[in-house]
């Protein structure tokens, strides 16, 4: 899933070169993949996170253990390699198994003793890193993807819930409150709440992006800044100041009624479409953008 993403951007910038051969070719190789994705991996309610050396599916219904993993979830919808109806029903599996109340488990059950099918992810106690932890790199990519998949509310509790500054049981998290931890305790974990690994993550440069190209929608393109939000019911907007190719961007958005639907207002005049077109005369441009109208 993630190889398909990244093909689908080595389109889109070859389409940016004139390079339609190279851009045909990694489409290509895209659909390809996608389809043994939907053929092989698809179980039903949600994706299969692996093969092991048998061919033997790993993260599927049928398993004791490792019966479903996070991340293929998340991708399927990241990396556009699912048709609607199937990211809709991964992502629910994902919530209704996996998601607690400080963050959303890497995997469901967790092993309970080392399994040579899978190697070092099974060496952790249950509910510890890899083994059902919550990962807070991965969790980022649920908000990326429940963004992406229009689900506002979801997508910012997601954020929320392994937000640092929102932990006020510091004697049970034990991590600083102004710092995001590589993983905390999974629920199966006798310590479960407790961050591990400070400052040794991913997870705040993911975040960043999930919270202000996802949640805020404030996208680069390579013809200009997408304004494309997906904001929680509850707010009304917001304002924000984006540099931009040497450009000051700065940026108002207004909630005007139900849906995504945006219409964009550049220095005053009306732009088609939801990317701010790259100005060349100026360092500075008013973008006003009416959501849901």
């Amino acid at each position: 899933m993630q190889f398909c993403r990244a093909l689908l951007d080595l389109a889109e910038l070859a389409d940016e070169l004139g390079r339609t051969g190279d851009a045909e070719s990694f489409r290509a190789d895209a659909r390809a993949m996608t389809d043994a994705i939907e053929e092989h991996c698809w179980d039903g309610a949600w994706y299969a996170r692996a093969f092991d050396d048998e061919g033997a599916p790993i993260g599927v219904a049928a398993e004791k253990r490792h019966r479903i993993n996070m991340n293929p979830q998340t991708w399927c919808v990241i990396g556009d390699t699912a048709p609607p109806e199937r990211a809709e029903r991964a992502l629910r599996s994902m919530d209704e198994l996996l998601a607690t109340e400080l963050g959303i488990a890497l995997l469901a059950p967790p092993y309970d003793g080392g399994d040579e099918r899978v190697g070092g992810t099974s060496t952790y106690p249950p509910g510890a890193k890899e083994n059902g932890g919550i990962f807070c790199h991965a969790n980022a990519w649920a908000v990326v993807a429940a963004a992406k998949h229009g689900w506002g509310d979801r997508a910012y509790d997601y954020y929320r819930r392994i937000l640092p500054l929102l932990r006020a049981d510091s004697d049970r998290y034990l991590v600083e409150p102004y710092v995001y931890c590589q993983n905390i305790c999974g629920p199966t974990h006798p310590q479960f709440g407790m961050g591990r690994n400070a400052w040794l993550t991913g997870t705040a440069a993911w975040t960043y992006v999930a919270a202000t190209q996802w949640l805020l929608g404030i996208r680069p393109t390579f013809r200009g800044l997408r304004i494309a939000p997906v904001l929680p019911s509850g707010w009304t907007g917001f304002t924000a100041r984006r540099l931009f190719r040497g450009v000051v961007h700065e940026i108002a958005v207004e909630r005007a009624g139900a849906g995504a639907a945006v219409s964009l207002v550049v220095d005053g005049e009306p732009v088609e479409g939801d990317v701010v077109p790259l100005p060349r005369d100026r360092d500075r441009v008013s973008v006003r953008a009416t959501l849901g109208s």
